[in-house]
Formats: C-alpha cells, structure tokens, sequence
C-alpha cells in the first residue's frame, strides 16, 4: 500500500514537471509560433492517443460519415493542442491582459443585462473553444464574483495550481460533488455560478434529451436551480479564431419565468439549455470536447432527422 502511494506520488510530481516544462516553453514562444507548434503537436498527439482518438472518430463517423471522419479527428486535435498551448496565458497575463485577447463580442447586451442586475446569475456553457480562459474572462464582464463548479484534478499538485490560477482572475472553485448549498447560496447573495453540462452524467435529477443529434442523459440541476432562485440561465462561449485571438459569444439568457415550476418546467428548461448549447457548439464544431464519451448506449444512432453542425461552424 505504501508502495502504491509512493508511485502516485512520483507519477503526480512527473506530471507537474512536464505540464511545468510545457507551460514554459509556450511562454516563451511568439504568439504565432505557439500557435502553430501547439496546433501541430495536437495533430500528431491523435497517433498516441488511441483510445480517444477513436471516441472522436466514432461520433464523427455517425454524424459525417466514415470519410471525412479521419480529417474531422485531425482537426478536434488540433484545436486541443492550441487549447493546451494557450494555458499559458492564465499565469502569463492579468485580467487586463486577458481581455486584450477577446477582438470580438457577439451578445455583449446580455452579457451587460445579467451583469448589471441585482439577481444571480447561472452560467452554463460547453467544454468548447477555450472554457478555462472563459471563466477567467467573464468576472471581467460584471458576472463576480463566479463560482465555479468543477471536478477535482486527479493529480493534487495540478489541481492546486488551477485552482491558485482561477481565483487569481477572480473566480471561486466549488467542488463539484458538495456544490450544492454553496451554489444556493451564492446566486441568493446575486453572484454568479458556472457549470458544464455537455458531458456524460448519470444517476438521479437526469433526462434523455437529443443532443447533437443524439439522445444523451442531461443533468437537470441548473434548471432546479433557475427555478428554486429566479436566477436566469447564461450560455456564452469563448471561440478561437487565431493566435491570441477569440470571439466571446453570449446567447439571450433563459427566464425561469417563462416555465412553470413543475417537472413538466424543469424538463422544458432543460431542454431549452440543450438547445442553447448546441447553437454555441455549432459555431465552432472541431473546438468541441469530441474525444470524450458523452454517448454510451449501443447501439448508437442518430434521431431521426437531426442534421449535424456544419463543420464551418456559424450554425
């Protein structure tokens, strides 16, 4: 047992060392040359990657067809290495700094509504575009303090940087499986809370809702939470569009006013958000999270007459 612990041990501190190493090299890199090298190296990262690498192919096969597939996987790579690469920026620059990087707002009136308002506010978006960067942006744009509901790290060390880095620009981590209470707590006092809501859940409090075609447990715990609080529902996102550069985009926020608080509002809400998601990942369908397993029923098949984004993105 003691032996097993010293391993992770070693493991956790090599992981550190490397992600350290990495952070480092990008820093020191021009923003172009980050870019390209990152982008190349998530390209290449598919090859040693397997077991992910043929999630992503699966769902794109599903959705595109057998062909374009292998190309659509290159790209979600890709982006994932500018993802990787662009990490850097958080100890890099400051909240000013930060900002200099968003050449564009689409939505900045509802971003301003639910910024300048007295209630909470419930920020639900996609592990799309740069997610990390976008909590650190939006206590920039009126929503703080935010709260972040999150999953803890695997590795200790690197979980305490992240954490050290989030609340550096502004934000609170909560742990996600006690994040209850301190989220009702929070959007009473009119903060803001922020969450995912685009990857695999189960157990209670979920619903089988088509999602990018496909039907897909969805947890019901923001519309709970609109619904308990009168908080709207918030779903921007923050899309690449080159070196240090990105789009901050914000949707019209969901009233929980216009649903009635019954199961029959929460599943109607819930089904509201999903829509809102998908839009935000149809502007930018290769900078989302394919190579996790968000389908896992077999066998898998789309819903009859869904359309998936166009790979474009603008949808």
């Amino acid at each position: 047992m003691a032996g097993t612990g010293r391993n992770g041990l070693f493991r956790h501190r090599l992981e550190a060392w490397l992600v350290t190493g990495w952070l480092g090299l990008m820093r020191r890199l021009p923003a172009r040359a980050r870019y390209a090298l990152a982008g190349r190296l998530g390209e290449w990262a598919r090859f040693l990657d397997r077991r992910h690498a043929r999630v992503a192919r699966e769902s794109l096969a599903l959705r595109y067809g057998q062909r374009a597939a292998g190309p659509k996987v290159r790209d979600v790579y890709r982006e994932l290495g500018h993802l990787a690469g662009e990490m850097a920026l958080l100890e890099q620059r400051g909240p000013a700094g930060l900002r200099q990087l968003v050449t564009a707002v689409e939505g900045r009136q509802h971003l301003e509504a639910v910024g300048s308002g007295k209630r909470g506010v419930i920020v639900v978006t996609a592990h799309l575009g740069n997610w990390e960067l976008l909590g650190h942006l939006l206590p920039q744009y009126g929503l703080s303090p935010l709260h972040v509901v999150y999953r803890r790290l695997d590795n200790p060390i690197l979980d305490a940087r992240l954490r050290d880095s989030r609340e550096r620009h502004g934000t609170r981590a909560l742990e996600r499986r006690s994040a209850t209470r301190p989220s009702l707590t929070a959007l009473r006092r009119g903060e803001a809370v922020a969450l995912l809501l685009d990857q695999h859940t189960r157990g209670k409090g979920t619903l089988r809702l088509p999602f990018l075609g496909e039907a897909a447990p969805v947890s019901t715990a923001p519309a709970r939470l609109a619904l308990q609080t009168g908080c709207p529902i918030l779903s921007p996102a923050l899309i690449r569009e080159g070196p240090d550069r990105f789009r901050l985009v914000a949707f019209p926020p969901l009233e929980p006013g216009d649903y009635p608080d019954s199961e029959e509002g929460v599943a109607e809400l819930t089904a509201g958000i999903v829509r809102v998601l998908e839009a935000c990942i149809g502007r930018a369908p290769a900078q989302w999270f394919w190579v996790h397993r968000r389908w896992r029923e077999r066998p898998r098949c789309l819903v009859p007459g869904s359309e998936p984004p166009p790979w474009n993105g603008e949808a």
